[in-house]
């Protein structure tokens, strides 16, 4: 197939270091890239892989969105059509027949997608593939709420059972007594708020759950990441470690380490797709705790350190573009290669310009020592030969200036939130 007639695709969430990812992989193999987007500061809107930009409305305001991705799909049909984050995810889904008549689209059923992204749903799953979870309680109200709390030990965890248009996108925070359960589950359901579709399709989502805290989740997190077919038997995967993140107890990852594939583990979440009827990308974290993988999250997704995975010969934007197109014997070719691909080397994901803000700002406010400082430092220093940048690249530099004045610009909006999560890790 020539790169003219190849069908174009269209990303979404341009701030997105995944769509960045996606965005550079297509488009370095001559693939059509479109991308739609509102904000101007928005890093893979300003790549030099970029084929076409259009407007369109916030992904924050659902309904205007998917009436605008809906006509854009019948006047230009034929646009591949992928998610990029957890509302995307269940929109895509939840619309999968709508948006099928003018996208093509790899995408599983709605009810597939939330019973990955509900915690309650895929905690249940989980069991009966053999996967461990960490002890976690899905209280239905205030009265359950006591047996929790002569169960569980402290401290614990209070986080959002989903993330599907969740509008503070609050990773959960940490409850050190008992006595303050009752207060912070309602502090809890006051301040935090969901989208009506999401409520409509689902009117307990909104119900916080009560996890066990493992303070292995600091620095010793595992990622299996990959793609897998409609059949459960095309299945590529790569691991990861996630050595830094912010905050570091609980918080976006900021610096990772290529680690092997334990094969067990790899076979257990192939199950878990099988069972469940998932095909597509995947990033699926693991604690690793008390001798044991505990499963904590699961992304049906492109997910933010996707670059990680492409740089390790595993092209996951391909695999789904060659499979939205049908091209099943190009589909099984790419993934022939990425299972051959040998790396030769150690490698290492750092958002950089993040990485030594936070050295610095915490390393001023004693957050961490100078010793702790000089550690970082020197780990990326001893891995720099095969270091992979969130959003460095040489060939494509727009987008790094971007990135830097979107983070400026949401510092300076937002201060508290910065001294808070960068200056004193919390």
């Amino acid at each position: 197939m020539t790169t003219q007639s190849r069908p174009p695709i269209l990303l979404t969430m341009a701030d997105y270091y995944g769509t960045l990812a996606a965005v550079r992989s297509l488009g370095r193999l001559g693939i059509p890239v479109t991308v739609a987007e509102s904000k101007l500061l928005a890093p893979a809107r300003w790549s030099r892989y970029v084929t076409r930009r259009v407007e369109c409305p916030d992904v924050g305001d659902s309904d205007a969105f998917l009436e605008w991705l809906l006509r854009f799909g019948e006047a230009e049909p034929g646009h591949v059509l992928y998610p990029t984050s957890d509302d995307m995810a269940w929109l895509f889904a939840l619309h999968r027949e709508e948006l099928g008549q003018h996208f093509r689209m790899y995408q599983p059923g709605v009810d597939v997608i939330y019973g990955l992204l509900n915690k309650q749903r895929l905690h249940d799953l989980c069991k009966d593939v053999g996967l461990d979870v960490p002890d976690t309680w899905f209280p239905e109200g205030e009265g359950d709420l006591e047996k929790v709390a002569a169960e569980a030990r402290f401290p614990v965890l209070l986080k959002p059972q989903t993330q599907i248009l969740f509008e503070s996108h609050v990773k959960g925070s940490q409850v050190e007594r008992a006595s303050e359960l009752l207060p912070r589950y309602r502090e809890f359901l006051e301040r935090n708020r969901y989208g009506r579709k999401l409520l409509d399709y689902d009117p307990k989502a909104n119900r916080p759950m009560v996890q066990a805290f493992y303070t292995e989740a600091a620095q010793n997190i595992f990622s299996l990441s990959g793609f897998v077919d409609r059949t459960g038997e095309l299945f590529v995967a790569r691991g990861a470690l996630k050595v830094l993140q912010r905050p570091r107890k609980l918080g976006i990852g900021l610096c990772f380490e290529e680690v092997p594939v334990d094969p067990e583990l790899a076979e257990k979440v192939r199950a878990l797709c099988k069972k469940l009827g998932y095909h597509g990308t995947f990033e699926v974290e693991f604690i690793r705790a008390g001798g044991k993988q505990l499963l904590i999250d699961f992304n049906p997704r492109f997910y933010s350190q996707m670059g990680f995975d492409i740089a390790r010969g595993s092209p996951l934007p391909l695999f789904v573009y060659e499979a939205a197109c049908g091209h099943e014997e190009r589909l099984g070719e790419v993934a022939r290669e990425a299972l051959g691909w040998k790396g030769g080397g150690q490698y290492i994901y750092c958002h950089r310009g993040i990485f030594e803000l936070l050295l610095r700002a915490q390393g001023l406010s004693g957050r961490l020592s100078s010793g702790e400082v000089k550690q970082w430092r020197e780990w990326y220093a001893r891995n720099r030969e095969r270091a992979v940048d969130a959003v460095i690249d040489t060939g494509d530099w727009v987008p790094w200036m971007v990135d830097v004045a979107m983070h400026l610009r949401s510092y300076a909006r937002h201060p508290k939130g910065f001294i808070r999560t960068m200056v004193l890790d919390r």
